[in-house]
């Protein structure tokens, strides 16, 4: 089976301050297809690229600094083509990417070396026996649960390597093959947390 993490990114470096398409007039994404795990239906129009801009560096924060992470998050996530290409080496296949141009504000640069990542799968993987589980009164069971505390129950998983959890959608799972891999091959600003002790 194997044991499954949290994916996030851990370092200082660049953030995201907004997607830029609506000052190009091109059309506006509907990111709500980009949780459901799924293929984005070939109705929606997909600016190529899609447009973003960094938030100003700044020196006197304690987050900022010049480096560019494997992974930035936005709307959706956006990884770094060598990440992208170390993941599927990994076995990850299941990953949707699309174009996007990343402008720097503070010096014009355009970073193309990045692609906007919708992850195929969606999987109901929580053990809610088990966990630390807050459900909102007002929203359904899943896609928008609170946890502190979650426990993944790998049966459920089925050996899947990357995919979205969902019972909170926003949350990505890794299985640790996957983590093991990634180290391996020196991606040091991503963090793997053990699910169990954070919340989410």
């Amino acid at each position: 089976m194997g044991k499954y993490f949290l994916f996030e990114r851990n370092c200082k470096g660049r953030w995201i301050e907004d997607r830029e398409g609506d000052m190009d007039n091109v059309p506006e994404v509907e990111w709500y297809y980009w949780r459901k795990g799924s293929f984005i239906p070939k109705t929606e129009v997909i600016p190529n690229p899609i447009k973003f801009s960094l938030q100003p560096y700044n020196p006197h924060s304690s987050d900022d600094s010049h480096h560019m992470p494997s992974c930035l998050r936005a709307a959706a996530p956006l990884f770094r083509d060598d990440l992208i290409v170390a993941l599927r080496a990994c076995g990850v296949y299941n990953l949707e990417t699309y174009n996007v141009a990343i402008r720097d504000p503070d010096g014009d640069q355009i970073y193309t070396n990045y692609k906007a990542v919708n992850i195929i799968g969606l999987i109901r993987a929580a053990d809610m026996n088990k966990s630390n589980a807050m459900i909102n009164p007002n929203g359904p069971p899943i896609i928008d649960v609170d946890f502190d505390g979650l426990v993944i129950d790998e049966k459920k998983a089925h050996g899947q390597l990357f995919f979205r959890l969902a019972e909170s959608t926003n949350a990505i799972i890794v299985h640790e093959r996957v983590r093991d891999c990634l180290l391996m091959n020196g991606f040091n600003d991503l963090a793997f947390y053990e699910t169990e002790k954070v919340a989410l």
